[in-house]
C-alpha cells in the first residue's frame, strides 16, 4: 500500500493540530497557576492590611499598647485579678498575640479568632497563616517583595517563614539577603541548613542548645515503641517485619551505613536475588548474628578490627580552621552542616585520617570506554552535587552518571560530557521527548517537546521559557463579492 500525496498532507495536518492542542492545554494549565498565585498574592496583602487595623483595643490602659510587649497568659490573668469588676462578667480575655519572630507586629487573639472562621480554618491555622505572613512583610521583605511580584510561589516562601520565626530580627534579616536570589529555586532542605548556619552564626549559644537538645533525643527503636506506629495484626506483622526508626550520631550513621552496604554487595555476590532494599535489610540481621565480642572490663574487641573502616568526607573553608568561635563545616552526602567541635570529636575516635588534597575541577579528564570510572563520577559529584534535571534534589551518589552526548553517537566518556540523573530522570531523557546540553558551569537547559525550555544551574531552577510565535503570514485582502442588483 502506498500512501498518496493528499493522504500524507492529511496525516501531517491532524499531527500539526494534535501538537497546537498540546501546547495550548499547556499553556492554560500555566495561565490558571498564574491567576491562583495572584489570588494568593491578594490574599496576603490583605491579611497584612487586616492586621494594621486589628491591634488590641486596650482603651482601659494608660497609653498606646507595646507593640513590643506581648501579653501572656499570666498578664492576662493578672490584669483581670486587678481591674476586678470594672470587666465584667466577661472578663478581658483578648490579648497582644505575638505570632510571628521578633520585631513582627502583634495582633489582636480575638481578631485572629475571627479571622480564622472567616477563612473556614482552625483557631491554630489561622494562627500560622497571620503568623506567616507577617513574618515575610516585617522580617524577609526582600522576599516578600518577590512573592509580590509572582517570582516565588506562596507556599515555598511559607516554609522559609517557618524556619526563620525563632530567630532573632539581624539573624533573619541575614537570611532574607541570602535567599533573595535563589528562593524559589531551591528546596526546603537547602533552606533549612541556611538557617541552621545563620543559627550558629548570629546564636551560637542557642545553636549550641538545640544541638545538645537534639544529641539527648537519639534514639534506636525496633518493632512496636511509643514512636512507631503499633503494627499488632496487621499484615506486617502477619510478614514477619517490624518498623525500624532511630536517630543517631552522624559518625555512627556513617559507619553503619558502610557497613549495611558492603554487606548486601557481598550477599548480591554470594548469589542472592532479592532487590538491593531486601539484600541491606537482611545484612542488618547478618550484622547481628556476626557482631564482635566487646568485653567491656578490659576493652578488648575479639573477632574485628577496632577503628572507623568508613570514609567521612568533610569539606571545611580556611576560617573553619583558624577563626576562634563557632565554626561550621559542611559533611558530603547530606550537605548538612555540622560544628568544628564534632568534627574534632569524630577525628578523635578515628584509626586513621585522610586528607584529599583540592582538586581542579575546571580540568576535564576522559577515558576511552563507556564504563565511568570510580573517580570520574567523584569530580562529577563533587561539580554537580543534585540531579540536574529541573526541581529534582536527589544527591548525585544515587544517580546515573549520564553521557550528554550519548556514547554510541560519538559522545566522550568525558568530565566535560557527564552529568548526574537520577534512574527516573535518565529514564525519561533516553526514552522521552526531552533533551538537555551544557550551557556553563554547573548550568544545563533542558528542552521539552512543545517547546518549552527550563535551565537549572548553582541558583536552581529557572522560570520555563515559551518559543517567540512566528509573526503572522501577511495575506492578500480577498476581493468583496460581486454586488448583486436587483
Amino acid at each position: 500500500m502506498t500512501t498518496t500525496a493528499p493522504d500524507l498532507a492529511e496525516v501531517l495536518a491532524r499531527e500539526e493540530r494534535e501538537r497546537a492542542e498540546r501546547e495550548h492545554a499547556l499553556h492554560m494549565v500555566r495561565s490558571a497557576q498564574t491567576q491562583l498565585m495572584s489570588a494568593e498574592v491578594a490574599k496576603l496583602r490583605m491579611i497584612v492590611e487586616w492586621a494594621k487595623v486589628n491591634r488590641l483595643d486596650a482603651d482601659h490602659l494608660e497609653g498606646e499598647p507595646d507593640p513590643d510587649a506581648v501579653m501572656s497568659d499570666e498578664d492576662v490573668e493578672e490584669l483581670e485579678a486587678a481591674l476586678g469588676d470594672q470587666l465584667g462578667d466577661q472578663g478581658f480575655c483578648d490579648r497582644w498575640l505575638s505570632v510571628a519572630g521578633p520585631g513582627a507586629p502583634v495582633i489582636s487573639e480575638f481578631a485572629a479568632m475571627e479571622l480564622a472562621s472567616t477563612l473556614g480554618m482552625g483557631t491554630d491555622a489561622g494562627f500560622t497563616l497571620v503568623g506567616r505572613v507577617l513574618e515575610l512583610k516585617y522580617r524577609l521583605p526582600r522576599l516578600y517583595r518577590r512573592v509580590e511580584e509572582l517570582q516565588v510561589p506562596v507556599w515555598k516562601a511559607f516554609d522559609l517563614a517557618d524556619l526563620t520565626q525563632p530567630l532573632p530580627a539581624e539573624a533573619a534579616e541575614h537570611v532574607d539577603r541570602q535567599v533573595e536570589v535563589v528562593a524559589g529555586k531551591v528546596g526546603k532542605r537547602a533552606m533549612e541548613r541556611l538557617v541552621a548556619e545563620t543559627q550558629a552564626r548570629f546564636d551560637p549559644a542557642a545553636a549550641a542548645e538545640a544541638a545538645q537538645k537534639k544529641r539527648e533525643r537519639r534514639f534506636f527503636d525496633i518493632g512496636e515503641s511509643r514512636r512507631t506506629p503499633d503494627t499488632a495484626g496487621t499484615l506486617e506483622s502477619l510478614a514477619g517485619t517490624v518498623e525500624v526508626a532511630g536517630c543517631l550520631d552522624a559518625a555512627d550513621a556513617a559507619d553503619l551505613e558502610a557497613a549495611i552496604g558492603n554487606t548486601a554487595r557481598a550477599l548480591g555476590k554470594a548469589g542472592c536475588e532479592d532487590s538491593l532494599d531486601v539484600r541491606r535489610a537482611a545484612a542488618v540481621g547478618e550484622l547481628a548474628r556476626n557482631r564482635p565480642a566487646l568485653d567491656f572490663e578490659t576493652g578488648e574487641v575479639t573477632e574485628a578490627k577496632t577503628g572507623r573502616a568508613v570514609e567521612l568526607v568533610v569539606h571545611l573553608s580556611e576560617e573553619a580552621l583558624t577563626a576562634a568561635g563557632y565554626t561550621v563545616g559542611r559533611l558530603e552526602g547530606t550537605q548538612s552542616p555540622v560544628s568544628a567541635d564534632v568534627i574534632r570529636q569524630w577525628c578523635g575516635t578515628a584509626a586513621r585520617i585522610t586528607i584529599r588534597p583540592v582538586i581542579d575541577l575546571n580540568g576535564a579528564v576522559h577515558v576511552e570506554q563507556y564504563e565511568v570510572p570510580k573517580r570520574m563520577k567523584r569530580r562529577s559529584r563533587w561539580t554537580d552535587p543534585r540531579c540536574v534535571y529541573p526541581h529534582c534534589n536527589r544527591p548525585a551518589d544515587r544517580c546515573d552518571c549520564d553521557h550528554l552526548k550519548p556514547f554510541e553517537q560519538g559522545g566522550a566518556t568525558c568530565t566535560c560530557n557527564l552529568a548526574p540523573l537520577c534512574r527516573r530522570h535518565h529514564r525519561f531523557k533516553t526514552h522521552g521527548a526531552v533533551t538537555y546540553r551544557r550551557i556553563g558551569p554547573g548550568a544545563y537547559e533542558w528542552e521539552f517537546q512543545t517547546g518549552m525550555t527550563i535551565v537549572r544551574d548553582y541558583l536552581g531552577t529557572h522560570e520555563p521559557q515559551w518559543p517567540k510565535p512566528p509573526p503572522p503570514a501577511e495575506c492578500e485582502p480577498e476581493p468583496p463579492d460581486d454586488p448583486v442588483f436587483y
